[in-house]
């Protein structure tokens, strides 16, 4: 009898069964389904929302700046808040935007990585999800669910990711939940990062940990961790905000400053050094209040960067899009930089110069102290040499950029002119002599992106190699040819390379061979049928 009842009380709980995935969105904070069984998606950072099909067409798109929840209104889409209810409950860590039944409330967990179901008293009822491990997993995997909603017939529901610019559609059911996979060694780096010295300074705020790490190899190794999940003084339940100078490191969450000290020589070898930072003091968020707070410009701003001369400071407005440069402590602006997604983080070079983080084009530029940009690097992936949803940025000692991959879980290493140098997470990393990037540029007249990777990785003097090609644009390729010549001794390769357009796509080019040390140009002429177009790249040999 007893084994009756607990079968009957098992399969009694809530699940979800995975239908499909919707992909090709910026940040999906809510969607809602429509009377004709269309769906319609709140998409902030592309500030507007998109009518859909339930198989992800897209019908309709309405130009709304910065939506973030909806509701209908005579059958019709427009932002509002959507009800709540108080759900007095420890089983959520972070809710999102919820849906009602005609049974009760459907929530999703946001840091919990989960879809809870509720009662019309707010009765907790069970919960089901699995949580995505490998990055952008998706397809029934869910990562970060924000928003959910439930169709008219109550059979289906819409969960949005904007994490990962998705939703993935459920059917509801009952039934036992999928089990959840095994926790492995994953980085959840926050946005935030600072470093001093050969040190770098990162967090995992859903863990509560902070990382001490040190430079010198080619990739940050980890010192020691502090801090951790928790209520004690020491601890934390989220990480805000973080800084790091001679001996002295400062965490923010939890509505305190929280003050940590540290020995660290930087001539000794390198090796772990557990409990080398140790706790000072908890000090409330309100030594914050002051001139800033009433000009609104930092509480909203995302990062700030202040000047070597301490009379200027620059911030990142991540909901109007700018970076501005205000005066201190009058706060007169002075300038705005404009042309981004969403930035998000902000990093002065030594020279001035100034770095800001897109978010949403997952690029970082570079711009002068002006306001000019002089530079555009980033590209949009998961690959060891690529970002996404780049966060918050440090420049170490020798020029080094350090990049928080926040989208990714990790964080990247760039040469001071934007190259690609490593990638760090807890525990593994890649490093651009072990993995290699493809090479990537785009044609002289801006119309094609051409992707290729040598074999072997580095293009070997005399002595024949093939190269890889993939190449994107607007209109169809009809033929690709590829080249390369030293345009200071006027003359070209003694070989001539065969291209062929392969199953997967991809172009493979055979019999290259640049057979002098010096500066080469590699061409590759792109034919549409009409036009020819070509996309170069340097290359040096050494002798």
């Amino acid at each position: 009898m007893l084994y009756s009842i607990l079968l009957v009380l098992f399969t009694l709980t809530p699940n979800g069964t995975f239908v499909r995935q919707i992909d090709g969105f910026l940040e999906p904070v809510h969607a809602i389904w429509l009377p004709d069984g269309n769906i319609a998606v709140a998409d902030r950072m592309a500030d507007e929302i998109v009518i859909i099909t339930p198989y992800g067409e897209r019908l309709k798109t309405i130009a709304h700046e910065n939506p973030l929840e909806l509701h209908l209104v005579e059958g019709l889409p427009e932002v509002g808040e959507v009800a709540r209810y108080d759900f007095e409950t420890a089983d959520l860590i972070k809710e999102g935007v919820p849906s009602q039944t005609a049974d009760g409330w459907i929530v999703p967990d946001i840091y919990g990585h989960a879809i809870h179901h509720y009662d019309q008293e707010g009765k907790w009822l069970g919960k089901w999800g699995v949580h995505a491990l490998l990055p952008h997993e998706g397809k029934g995997k869910l990562h970060y669910p924000n928003a959910v909603s439930v169709s008219p017939d109550g059979t289906q529901i819409i969960v949005c990711e904007g994490f990962e610019g998705r939703m993935q559609i459920f059917k509801l059911g009952e039934g036992e939940p999928d089990a959840a996979p095994l926790v492995t060694n994953i980085a959840h780096f926050g946005k935030h990062i600072d470093s001093y010295g050969d040190l770098i300074l990162a967090a995992e705020p859903e863990l509560g940990d902070v990382y001490l790490f040190r430079t010198g190899l080619d990739v940050p190794v980890t010192l020691t961790r502090f801090g951790g999940e928790g209520d004690a003084s020491h601890q934390f339940n989220w990480v805000n905000g973080l800084w790091i100078t001679d001996g002295v490191i400062k965490v923010v969450g939890d509505g305190n400053i929280k003050t940590f000290v540290y020995k660290h020589d930087s001539s000794s070898s390198f090796k772990q050094i557990p409990g080398m930072v140790k706790f000072q003091k908890s000090q409330s968020h309100e030594s914050f209040n002051g001139p800033i707070e009433g000009e609104s410009i930092v509480p909203g701003s995302t990062d700030i960067a202040v000047t070597s001369d301490g009379k200027s400071m620059w911030s990142v407005d991540a909901v109007n899009e700018t970076v501005i440069l205000t005066t201190i402590p009058e706060f007169e602006v002075m300038t705005t930089i404009d042309d981004f997604i969403e930035p998000q983080g902000i990093e002065l070079e030594a020279n001035g110069n100034i770095l800001v983080s897109d978010i949403g084009a997952s690029c970082i530029k570079r711009f002068s102290p002006t306001g000019e940009l002089l530079l555009t690097f980033g590209e949009k992936g998961t690959a060891p040499h690529q970002m996404y949803k780049p966060a918050g940025m440090t420049v170490l000692d020798d020029g080094t950029i350090v990049v928080i991959d926040w989208g990714n879980h990790r964080a990247q290493l760039y040469s001071p002119d934007g190259k690609w140098q490593a990638t760090f997470g807890r525990g593994r990393s890649w490093t651009r002599k072990r993995n290699p990037p493809p090479h990537s540029v785009t044609s002289n007249a801006n119309n094609w992106k051409v992707t290729y990777t040598p074999t072997p990785d580095n293009m070997p003097l005399n002595e024949v190699f093939e190269i890889t090609t993939w190449v994107e644009g607007e209109s169809d390729v009809t033929s690709l040819r590829v080249d390369a010549a030293m345009p200071a001794h006027g003359h070209g390769m003694m070989t001539d390379p065969v291209t062929t357009l392969q199953e997967d796509g991809s172009y493979k080019t055979t019999g290259m061979l640049l057979s002098m040390p010096g500066d080469w140009e590699i061409y590759f002429d792109i034919d549409n049928g009409e036009t020819v177009e070509r996309a170069q790249d340097d290359v040096t040999l050494a002798p």
